[in-house]
């Protein structure tokens, strides 16, 4: 839950797509469409600042239509948000992060705690690996 809420502060700190991801047990990874690499140092200050700002967590719910019109919220360049149903599930943390997503979350930004960024790795012509971890 803590690592699923850190990488959705992870994207606001790297606002670009999507390509990968992954959660372990206290650390987690995704991976970006960059072509060049971010600095280390400022995604980690960003991620921590985002935490200490304790960004509530609230759900909302959009129609197929909706987030067909809608896709700028969807971060992912391989992933696509479940719809079918007739609805999508929004999670939002205050005013930082709103995106679909079916999966568990913090109440607040506050609980995930502090944060460092382990390394940022190429993998790919324009494709960069963050992996971060609890401090």
């Amino acid at each position: 839950m803590r690592m699923h809420s850190c990488l959705h502060m992870l994207c606001v700190a790297v606002p670009a797509p999507v390509t990968g991801g992954s959660i372990r047990d206290g650390s987690g990874r995704l991976d970006f469409d960059l072509p060049n690499p971010p600095d280390k140092e400022d995604i980690e200050a960003t991620l921590n600042r985002l935490v200490l700002e304790d960004h509530s967590m609230s759900l909302s719910w959009i129609t197929d239509e909706e987030m067909a019109e809608q896709q700028e919220l969807v971060r992912t360049m391989s992933v696509a948000p479940p719809t079918g149903s007739g609805r999508v599930r929004l999670v939002k943390f205050g005013i930082a992060d709103l995106q679909p997503c079916g999966g568990t979350h913090v109440a607040s930004t506050a609980e995930i705690g502090p944060v460092r960024v382990l390394s940022i790795k190429k993998k790919g012509k324009q494709n960069r690996r963050i992996t971060v971890e609890f401090a």
